[in-house]
């Protein structure tokens, strides 16, 4: 799988060559609404609740956010209900991807934070780890027809450069 010309944002602002956003919102969608050659989507987001204190890449992710950015008029990038069973790439041919652990990401709205219960009970439900600008993100990519690389990062750390690198195609 070759991730050449995919499209790459950053949500943690810490990987050189990646688009860096703050958060989710308006610039997301109109980058992933935009026109390209590879669509494939590579999403760098910070992750808290994380257990593994490693970056994982995402297989599946439960909306908590309470909201689907695709309410609204409908765009004619894509269709109004996009499937998103098996939107998520895992498998690369390349060792320092294939190597990284894998979870299920819990999206979160924007600055809920987890009383240490609700966060046992998300574990209890298979959440690994929870985000705010993954789940968003990823549904707008759904509905433009993308394919989406997640990686969630937990605080305080940063990407190998080995991993950035082969997120960026190189």
């Amino acid at each position: 799988m070759s991730l050449k010309g995919a499209k790459l944002i950053d949500f943690t602002g810490t990987v050189s060559g990646f688009d860096h956003q703050n958060g989710y919102g308006d610039a997301v969608v109109k980058l992933l609404r935009g026109p390209a050659e590879n669509k494939v989507v590579v999403v760098i987001d910070r992750g808290s609740q994380m257990q593994n204190k490693q970056p994982q890449l995402v297989l599946d992710h439960v909306n908590l956010t309470g909201a689907n950015p695709l309410c609204g008029p409908n765009d004619p990038c894509g269709e109004r209900f996009p499937v998103v069973n098996g939107i998520y790439l895992t498998e690369f041919g390349e060792d320092a991807l294939d190597k990284l652990p894998r979870g299920i990401a819990g999206g979160l709205k924007s600055g809920v934070q987890l009383q240490p219960q609700e966060a046992d009970r998300l574990r209890e439900l298979g959440v690994d780890f929870c985000c705010y600008n993954l789940v968003p993100t990823m549904l707008i990519a759904a509905h433009a027809g993308w394919k989406v690389v997640a990686l969630v990062v937990p605080e305080g750390t940063t990407l190998d450069e080995k991993v950035a690198n082969c997120l960026k195609g190189k």
